[in-house]
């Protein structure tokens, strides 16, 4: 099957889902579609024992395209409003909690941008390997929104309440070197090795995870 706004390749054992949509790898409607489609008919067949999420280019990802996905459900109104929206949270939701359900380790490399809905995706992963200089954060409230893809479960889970709080209300961005020090984030690396090292510690875990996955 061919997917456009997702590349996905097994190398030496290993899943990588390349988010390409490059330059700022935004995360469109047709993004979540194909995002529902990979984890509900490729991956549960797919032979794998371990699993690396990152963006082509220079950034993991700037997020949900906003506009697209209003437009999309004020297409549908009146008659698929309000229920278009709850739909479409909880299947990207679904998508989400497949990957962090996997029983393989999941790696997210981030480096660049990784903002909104993008950080969700990677906080639904084991481990999250982060490039120096990458901005991360849930500017959601400046839309009038909130994170609506696990975020604010996930985030309160690992920072505390009131650090998740601060972050997802005020809006703001942060960097790599808060992540890590909030717990965010498991490691910084020179963005130049990033692949490479979580590659390496992908390899690393495949040979100290005991149980195999048989789909």
């Amino acid at each position: 099957m061919l997917l456009k706004t997702i590349d996905w390749k097994i190398e030496n054992d290993i899943g990588h889902l390349v988010l390409c949509q490059p330059p700022a790898n935004t995360m469109s409607r047709h993004f979540f579609e194909e995002m529902s489609i990979l984890t509900r008919d490729i991956l549960p067949r797919a032979d794998f024992k371990a699993l690396i999420i990152y963006g082509k280019g220079r950034h993991f990802s700037s997020g949900a395209d906003h506009y697209d996905l209003r437009n999309r459900i004020m297409e549908n109104m009146p008659a698929d409003f309000p229920h278009e929206l709850p739909g479409f949270l909880k299947e990207t939701t679904r998508s989400f909690l497949f990957i962090e359900n996997l029983p393989v380790p999941t790696f997210a490399a981030i480096r660049g941008t990784c903002f909104g809905s993008a950080l969700e995706l990677a906080l639904h992963c084991r481990f999250r390997i982060c490039a120096e200089g990458t901005v991360l954060g849930f500017p959601e409230s400046s839309f009038g929104l909130m994170p609506g893809c696990g975020g604010s479960v996930k985030l309160p889970a690992i920072t505390g309440l009131a650090k998740a709080i601060e972050l997802i209300v005020s809006g703001r961005n942060f960097s790599a070197a808060e992540a890590y020090e909030w717990g965010i984030v498991h490691k910084i690396v020179h963005r130049r090795s990033l692949l490479e090292e979580t590659v390496d510690l992908a390899k690393t875990m495949i040979h100290k995870h005991v149980p195999e996955w048989n789909p």
